[in-house]
């Protein structure tokens, strides 16, 4: 990690407070113990005692600004810029500023580059003296150039991808075509070879029936005597004998 990715870092996660506040005497004492659990890193138990003195000073800005930084501190940034927008109620110029660098910070973590710049813009106005958040604006601004700068070549490699895709689809596609087409075509053999077979069967001599096995058989002995009447005796004399040379 680099010195400048490492001093970003820093200051990103690392929250401005707002000192020296007059509270109502009766949510002082909440405030202060929540100031302790926050020191003390318990966030959960500094948010209660942020909030419990919220009832009894509900328009308090800085109370406000403490939930907000409890919320950070659970990374629950966009609840976390909601209150820093209600901080932005205190009077004083430089504690607005406060609110607007720690609402650059929210901005950042929840990937709102441009809406993060504009919030470090706002503080240096109010603030021009803030390094912290001069430091910040420019990383975030040499980020969103990078980012920038990717956008053709992570586009390109989008197309390529689509392109890819589409192919594949439409490979996908014709292979199904042809699938669809043997299904058919074994459909249709199949069909040909059933009706092929239902041809021969039909065209197999049926079984004879008794009366008609019996019918040919007397015709069969109605021939025979026939042939019998027409064999006559032969006649005697001399053979003829062949002729010589």
């Amino acid at each position: 990690m680099s010195n400048f990715t490492e001093k970003i870092f820093i200051f990103i996660i690392g929250l401005i407070l707002i000192p020296g506040v007059v509270f109502a005497q009766s949510s002082r004492q909440k405030v202060l113990e929540g100031n302790k659990f926050f020191q003390e890193e318990k966030f959960d138990e500094a948010n209660n005692k942020y909030r419990d003195a919220l009832i009894d000073n509900p328009e308090n800005p800085i109370i406000n600004f403490n939930i907000g930084n409890t919320l950070y501190k659970k990374k629950k940034f966009e609840d976390a810029l909601k209150d820093y927008e209600k901080s932005l109620s205190v009077d004083d110029i430089m504690n607005q500023s406060k609110s607007y660098y720690n609402m650059g910070n929210s901005l950042y973590r929840m990937g709102k580059l441009p809406e993060s710049i504009l919030a470090y813009t706002q503080a240096l106005k109010l603030n021009p003296n803030d390094e912290d958040a001069k430091y910040n604006l420019e990383f975030v601004r040499a980020k969103l150039k990078e980012q920038a700068q990717n956008q053709p070549q992570n586009n390109q490699q989008q197309q390529q991808q689509q392109q890819q895709d589409q192919q594949q689809q439409g490979e996908n596609q014709e292979q199904k075509k042809e699938e669809q087409q043997q299904d058919q075509k074994q459909e249709e053999q199949s069909e040909q070879q059933e009706q092929e077979q239902q041809q021969a069967e039909q065209q197999l001599p049926q079984e004879m029936s008794k009366e008609e096995a019996e019918r040919i058989l007397n015709a069969l002995k109605e021939d025979e005597k026939d042939l019998q009447k027409e064999k006559k005796p032969a006649k005697s004399g001399k053979v003829r004998i062949s002729k010589d040379w």
